[in-house]
């Protein structure tokens, strides 16, 4: 069994990339955030629009982030319970490894598996690349590829995300743990899926699912 988590608003309260545009970047970041959330962009393309106008020092965001960044309560202890019970955790966001692997190893847990957008930071803005599960440059789909691939090996998959960008994995996934838009999306549309607010209730919802898994 695999936990594929999101990172922005899903690990963290609030969207840590929108907190990076808002202090760093300027104002023209909100019409493209608008043209994302219309659908002309995926969430690829859309960050590496806006990222593209961030100029800023890698020191200046990790300092940022670090020093503002909330985890949603109990992340810590659903990391042990995963480490402990032998499921596997990974983080796959279309967020940056720029502000995601500070916050992780910040909290202990350089160990985990993440899975992210690749940010260079350079004087003309930051550079971001993903590439899929083989190492193939891609534009779009990026959490849906790792969904599929660790489908691929025959993993069940537990999904965990907040977002519109979680919208299509979480189609393809087993089972649903949302919040905020993909809650409301699986809602309206009479899906199944687990609701959660803290990572104790993530954490609640995945032993259910486990117990389902062993019969």
């Amino acid at each position: 069994m695999i936990v594929q988590c999101d990172f922005d608003n899903t690990i963290t309260i609030g969207n840590v990339s929108a907190a990076i545009h808002e202090a760093f970047g300027p104002d023209d970041w909100v019409s493209m955030e608008e043209e994302y959330l219309s659908g002309k962009y995926s969430v690829e393309e859309s960050n590496i629009r806006q990222f593209a106008l961030v100029r800023a020092e890698k020191k200046e965001i990790e300092e940022f982030v670090l020093g503002g960044v909330v985890v949603r309560y109990a992340f810590d202890q659903f990391v042990e319970y995963c480490l402990g019970e032998g499921i596997r955790l990974v983080i796959v966001s279309s967020g940056l490894d720029l502000y995601i692997n500070p916050t992780i190893s910040q909290l202990g847990f350089d160990h985990l598996e993440v899975y992210s957008g690749r940010a260079r930071v350079t004087p003309e803005g930051i550079k971001v690349e993903y590439t899929d599960p083989g190492g193939a440059t891609i534009r779009t789909g990026f959490k849906d590829s790792y969904l599929r691939h660790f489908k691929s090996q025959g993993n069940t998959v537990a999904y965990v995300g907040d977002g519109l960008s979680d919208i299509a994995p979480a189609h393809e996934a087993d089972f649903v743990i949302a919040r905020d838009t993909l809650e409301e999306h699986y809602k309206e549309s009479g899906l199944p899926y687990f609701g959660f607010e803290t990572f104790d209730d993530v954490r609640k919802h995945v032993e259910e699912i486990r117990q389902r898994l062993l019969g």
